[in-house]
């Protein structure tokens, strides 16, 4: 299961470092800003979750 998560948090990584370069071109709207960042935001929540659920993972499968 950790490899699985750990795939996800691989994604979200990559995610986050394409969202944080599109951020940075110029031309980009208000509202295409406000996307992005939403969009930032809710991948580094994701990777909070994600990183977490590893860790309790790998807690359990230590005192097993």
């Amino acid at each position: 299961m950790d490899k699985a998560i750990a795939v996800h948090i691989s994604f979200l990584e990559q995610q986050l470092s394409v969202l944080r370069k599109e951020l940075t071109e110029e031309g980009r709207t208000r509202v295409e800003r406000d996307r992005i960042e939403s969009e930032i935001s809710a991948a580094e929540l994701a990777l909070v979750y994600y990183r977490k659920a590893l860790q309790l993972e790998q807690q359990l499968t230590t005192q097993l």
